[in-house]
């Protein structure tokens, strides 16, 4: 099934970031025509407005793995919804077709965004208590920086408005920086065996 068919399981708001998951295999013999295209379709990606960022996660070529797994996030649903029905990615996935094997699908919205990654058709996030741990690991310290650097500039504020803006600067801090690299560094204990 290729990704322009695969089912979504689209979001009903349009509130916040949205992250799709797209992991492929590249055909035999056409590893380095994917990667060239993965640069195009993630420049393409780039110049759409709500374009968030692009990560990708190759497989080990050491091992002959050709799995690679696309993480494209946008700030709605309405921009993700804008980069998919251009006729840029219809081009783009066109092109895709004779290097790929196999492409698999996945949309994320919210906070479950921090902890998703790739792993095939459905992405199961790991325990609860791992998850808890890891916002925690980013969280502390995160709020220690934030009240020393920020917190001395925001006095004069009333102490609700103090917070509200500490809060929503960690927030954003940790969606779009610290969580995805803290779920990157402890890939392996939060996803064991994949």
């Amino acid at each position: 099934m290729s990704e322009a068919s695969a089912p979504l399981s689209l979001a009903t708001d349009d509130a916040g970031p949205v992250t799709v998951v797209v992991s492929r295999t590249a055909r035999a013999g056409q590893e380095r025509a994917f990667e060239e295209w993965i640069c195009g379709v993630g420049a393409a990606a780039r110049s759409f407005a709500g374009h968030l960022g692009l990560t990708v996660l190759r497989g080990d070529p050491a091992s002959g793995a050709r799995d690679h797994t696309l993480v494209f996030r946008f700030a709605t649903v309405a921009q993700l919804h804008a980069w998919e029905a251009s006729a840029e990615r219809v081009e783009w996935l066109r092109r895709a077709e004779p290097l790929v094997e196999r492409s698999t699908r996945h949309q994320a919205t919210g906070l479950e965004t921090w902890f998703t990654l790739p792993g095939g058709a459905v992405v199961v996030p790991p325990p609860r208590w791992k998850m808890a741990l890891v916002s925690w690991a980013v969280a502390f310290p995160l709020m220690q920086v934030l009240g020393l650097t920020l917190g001395p500039l925001l006095t004069p504020l009333p102490a609700l408005l103090r917070n509200a803006f500490l809060g929503g600067a960690m927030v954003a801090a940790m969606t779009w920086w610290f969580m995805p690299l803290a779920t990157r560094l402890a890939s392996r204990w939060l996803y064991p065996g994949r």
